[in-house]
C-alpha cells in the first residue's frame, strides 16, 4: 500500500486555542480511514485544513506526494479531494440533477462571460454536466429523483445526494463529515453499504463519525483525536481496547474495554 494523504506536524491555532496540534496522519490509498474523538476534539478543523478552508499555523499536508498546504479549496478540489459537511449544504430549491451538475464546475471550461451570454461553450458544458450528472445519480440509486427538488427528499436521501455531488468532482479522496448524523438505523445501514460500495470501486475515504458501530464496521484504520492531538491510531479492534481511547471517551477510572 502507498499513502494517498500525509500530514506532518499539522497544527491550527485560533489565538490561544490549539484546535489541531502536531497531527501526523497517513491515509493508505484504497482504505476507509476513520477519524474519531469527543465533541470539540478538532476533527472538523482537521477536515477544513485538508481541504484548504483553513490555512495551517504550522505543518505540511501532502496529497499524492505533492504539498497542498497552502492551496485554495478550488485547487485542492481540482487535484482530487472532495468533501461533505456536518450540516447538509444542498441547494434545496434546485433539482437533484442540478445539485449534482454543480459538482462539475471544477472540470468545465465555461467562464463568467460564457454563462452570461449563453455561448456555445456554455451549452456544451451544460449538456456534458447533465449527462454525467445523470450517470452519477444512476450509479448511487437516485436517478428516479433527478427532477425532484432537493428539499423534498427524505433526510437520509439528502445525505446521499450530498455525496453524489462530491462524486461529480471525480475525486480520488472523499472526506465525509458525520454522514450518519440524524439518520435512523435503517438509513445508517444503507449508508454503510453505500460507502463500502464506493470504496470497493476504488475510492479512498476518510470519515468523521460519532456512530461507533458504523466506524468499526467500515474502517480499515482509525485515528483518535483528543484536545486537538492524535492520541492513538490502529485497527478497529486495537482502538476499542486502547486505554487512552477509553479514557478520552469515558474519563479516568473507566478503563473497562467492554464499556466502549
Amino acid at each position: 500500500m502507498t499513502a494517498i494523504l500525509q500530514t506532518a506536524n499539522l497544527s491550527k491555532s485560533f489565538g490561544g486555542l490549539h484546535a489541531v496540534e502536531a497531527v501526523n496522519l497517513e491515509v493508505e490509498r484504497g482504505h476507509i480511514h476513520g477519524i474519531i474523538g469527543p465533541n470539540g476534539a478538532g476533527k472538523t478543523t482537521l477536515f477544513n485544513l485538508l481541504t484548504g478552508t483553513y490555512t495551517p499555523s504550522r505543518g505540511e499536508i501532502y496529497f499524492n506526494g505533492l504539498s497542498i498546504t497552502r492551496l485554495s479549496p478550488e485547487r485542492i478540489a481540482r487535484l482530487g479531494i472532495a468533501r461533505t459537511f456536518q450540516n447538509i449544504k444542498l441547494f434545496k430549491y434546485m433539482s437533484v440533477l442540478d445539485n449534482v451538475k454543480i459538482g462539475f464546475h471544477t472540470q468545465t471550461e465555461t467562464s463568467f462571460w460564457d454563462a452570461f451570454f449563453h455561448t456555445s461553450r456554455f451549452h456544451r458544458d451544460e449538456r456534458i454536466a447533465a449527462q454525467k450528472g445523470f450517470e452519477i445519480l444512476t450509479r448511487v440509486g437516485l436517478a428516479k429523483h433527478a427532477d425532484d427538488l432537493a428539499s423534498n427528499l427524505p433526510y437520509g436521501t439528502q445525505r446521499k445526494l450530498e455525496i453524489a455531488r462530491a462524486l461529480a468532482t471525480q475525486p480520488q479522496l472523499l472526506l465525509l463529515d458525520e454522514p450518519a448524523a440524524g439518520m435512523n438505523p435503517a438509513e445508517t445501514a444503507e449508508l454503510i453499504d453505500f460507502i463500502r460500495k464506493l470504496n470497493q470501486e476504488g475510492l479512498t475515504i476518510i470519515i468523521i463519525e460519532h456512530d461507533m458501530k458504523l466506524i468499526m464496521n467500515l474502517c480499515h484504520r482509525i485515528t483518535v483525536i483528543h484536545h486537538g492531538e492524535k492520541i492513538f491510531e490502529g485497527t478497529p479492534v486495537e482502538v476499542q481496547n486502547h486505554p487512552g481511547v477509553i479514557e478520552a471517551y469515558l474519563g479516568k477510572g473507566r478503563l473497562n474495554p467492554s464499556a466502549v
